[in-house]
């Protein structure tokens, strides 16, 4: 193909003129999440227990807070916090 025939088909491609070019395979995202770990036990009192906790969230203090409201839902009170990481799978 000469000059002028490329520079034809580069025009044509830019108007869209030409067949499209098939798009190139997206790679798959592996999925990932903020892991929250937290110690947390009873209002009443009595022996803490892990809770955890996965968040969709691009926070980690966004997670830890998401957290603690649900511990605090389901009546419960935050002892510590163990950990806060993020996770690809």
């Amino acid at each position: 193909m000469d000059t002028q025939q490329r520079l034809e088909a580069e025009m044509r491609e830019a108007l869209g003129l030409a067949p499209a070019k098939p798009a190139p395979a997206k790679p798959k995202q592996r999925p990932s999440y903020i892991q929250v770990e937290l110690s947390v036990r009873k209002l009443s009192g009595g022996p803490a227990f892990r809770f955890e906790h996965k968040s969709r969230s691009l926070s980690t203090l966004e997670a830890q807070l998401e957290a603690e409201k649900i511990v605090r839902q389901k009546g419960w009170e935050v002892w510590a916090v163990l950990g806060v990481r993020q996770v690809s799978e």
